[in-house]
């Protein structure tokens, strides 16, 4: 039997544990080198030895450690020509006193990263959800040898390393801050679009270089730009005699007597190519080739008639007047510059449109303002009745249905992100090869001590160690 869990994330004793858990960080934090000033020799081998035990297999009784405990340590010795010339570091081999835990199942499952703690992944073995060379194992204290394959079912390995679930009243609770956040960031867009824009601007460039949220702006501003070179060169493409024609009788039939300002939407604003639209729009009249209710025709069946116009057959061409063929060849001339010059106007509209990557600056959009829409406020006690009427009911841009509860029939946080204060913990071990995308490990062999180092991790140094292993070597005596 294991020893009860009592105390285990004690702030005031302060032990460090096989744990990945918040309180076991903190205490990992103030945790300071262990005292043996003024101590008798035995007072120092019991310190050293409630410190070691309290984070080398803490859950297994003492004499049961004691029975496990061997004197024996397993080290590498490099006799190879890389150490000529030059000091070799010192094996800590004293660093291997607990090593022989490492070879327990339990144990390795928390070294691969597949649980938060060891008494986790002794429950994931108890429950049956741990197996050894395809063999379901059920005895946490199963000894490993070397090349064997271990592996935990994923979705345990998620539970594991996932953050905590929230309960529907909290999550609701979130969703209703969430919620009067966005909505009061939506009101502020809405009543200075500008000043919102550039603010959110000079937040990403007063950002540290290394910091990932501003590498992802920079990545947007880069996408931005292609996307626009993408536009540009398909509207460029777009643009042939037969639209540029169609174009300019769509808006010169769109009144009795047309005007500048009736071509200026058409070419982009621009003064001279719409100019030049109804220049050609007025010899197309002369020539006689706009066709009669080209007010109510479309665009496509325009194009369709310019076609025909621009290709004439003979037999069209017997029945023209000459005057309407010299017209209509002023016409197409007009075509052809318009199409000229309005390729360099699109090109040098899209390249106004770009972002710099120098500044982070994107020009502003009067029309980005639009985009966002305030959400509903809902009620907790209404919502709290019904999770799949919540999970409706909540719609924001980031987030969809209940906060942490995407998939409430999972025991961990849905959509799965990783527990908080994960990162100090993820030490990957040398004598165990692991692979997340299957939640399999090897265990390649036995952990050894090698000049400088040893492979049984450990947050006590070579002291600490040393004492511990005096302490057992003479069986607690």
């Amino acid at each position: 039997m294991p020893r009860k869990a009592v105390l285990l994330k004690s702030l005031a004793r302060g032990r460090i544990r096989q744990s990945f858990n918040k309180y076991n960080l903190f205490n990992l934090y103030k945790k300071g080198d262990v005292d043996f000033r003024s101590k008798t020799l035995y007072q120092q081998k019991w310190t050293a030895k409630q410190e070691t035990r309290a984070y080398h297999g803490e859950h297994l009784t003492e004499s049961r450690w004691q029975t496990t405990f061997t004197p024996k340590m397993d080290s590498v010795a490099q006799l190879d020509a890389s150490l000529t010339g030059r000091e070799t570091q010192q094996t800590p081999i004293l660093l291997q006193t607990f090593g022989v835990l490492e070879k327990r199942l339990d144990i390795a499952i928390f070294r691969a990263m597949f649980a938060s703690s060891v008494r986790q992944a002794r429950q994931f073995i108890l429950h049956n959800n741990v197996f050894v060379n395809g063999v379901k194992i059920s005895q946490p204290n199963y000894t490993l040898r070397p090349g064997d394959v271990f592996h935990v079912r994923p979705e345990k390995v998620l539970q594991g390393l996932g953050a905590k679930k929230p309960s529907l009243l909290e999550s609701l609770k979130i969703d209703k801050r969430q919620i009067a956040i966005w909505n009061r960031y939506v009101k502020a867009i809405k009543e200075n679009p500008r000043e919102k824009w550039l603010e959110i601007e000079d937040k990403y460039r007063r950002m540290d270089d290394s910091n990932p949220k501003k590498q992802e702006w920079l990545e947007f501003v880069q996408n931005y730009n292609k996307t626009l070179d993408l536009q540009m060169e398909t509207e460029v493409k777009s643009q042939t005699k037969e639209v540029i024609l169609a174009k300019v009788m769509l808006a010169g039939s769109s009144v009795t007597e047309p005007t500048l300002q009736e071509f200026l939407p058409h070419f982009y604003e621009d003064a001279a190519l719409g100019t030049k639209a109804l220049a050609c729009y007025q010899d197309l009249q002369t020539s006689k080739s706009v066709p009669e209710g080209s007010s109510s025709m479309s665009l496509a069946q325009l194009t369709e008639h310019a076609r025909t116009l621009i290709n004439l057959s003979e037999e069209k061409k017997n029945t023209m007047t000459d005057g309407s063929k010299k017209a209509l060849r002023a016409a197409k001339n007009i075509c052809s510059e318009l199409l000229t010059s309005q390729d360099s106007i699109i090109r040098k509209l899209y390249e106004g449109k770009k972002g710099s990557e120098q500044t982070l600056a994107i020009p502003f959009d009067p029309k980005w303002a639009q985009k966002f829409q305030g959400h509903k406020p809902i009620t907790v006690s209404e919502l709290a009745e019904d999770e799949a009427k919540a999970a409706k009911a909540i719609n924001l841009p980031w987030q969809k249905g209940v906060y942490g509860r995407h998939d409430p029939s999972k025991p961990y946080f849905t959509p799965w992100k990783p527990r908080p204060f994960l990162a100090p913990f993820a030490i990957l071990p040398h004598h165990i090869e692991v692979s997340f995308k299957t939640c399999h490990a090897v265990y390649l062999r036995d952990p050894v001590a090698r000049p400088g180092q040893s492979e049984v991790i450990s947050p006590f140094g070579l002291p600490v160690h040393e004492r511990a292993y005096m302490y057992y070597v003479r069986n607690g005596k």
